[in-house]
């Protein structure tokens, strides 16, 4: 017998909770460092009421129907089943909610344009009777 103990020693118990707490942290950074997609909700001009992209999915693809004449993205509203169904986007910059693919147009990036941020953006869409920001989505 040599007389060593091989016993798990306090101080390795001490380097092993240092280890697995540098590792939790590293992964949690990690996690949230990439920024997530803002939620993807609709709003229907027609019955002028939001709803959640989820519930399109519940009776898929009988809720799934693209609003005829309208872009990809646009869909038959789930609740009236009248009215186009435009995808809402929240401005990174000055928090409106305002709706995609109605009056598109494209910053010098390809982002999505904030009618509140590009005031002739939002006056052009007034002139036309459009209402990119409604009140039922920006309380």
């Amino acid at each position: 017998m040599s007389g060593k103990k091989t016993g798990f020693s306090l101080k390795n118990f001490g380097i092993a909770a240092l280890f697995i707490g540098a590792v939790s942290i590293f992964i949690w950074t990690l996690v949230n460092s990439f920024p997530t997609e803002p939620p993807r909700d609709r709003y229907c001009v027609a019955c002028k009421k939001g709803s959640d992209t989820d519930e399109y999915m519940k009776d898929y693809p009988k809720n799934w129907q693209r609003y005829p004449g309208a872009r990809e993205t646009v869909l038959l509203c789930a609740l009236c089943k009248k009215g186009p169904a435009y995808l809402t986007h929240p401005c990174e910059k000055c928090g409106v909610v305002y709706l995609l693919d109605h009056l598109p147009k494209y910053d010098f990036n390809g982002d999505h344009a904030c009618p509140k941020c590009d005031a002739a953006y939002g006056e052009t869409a007034k002139s036309k009777g459009i209402d990119l920001m409604p009140k039922a989505l920006n309380p």
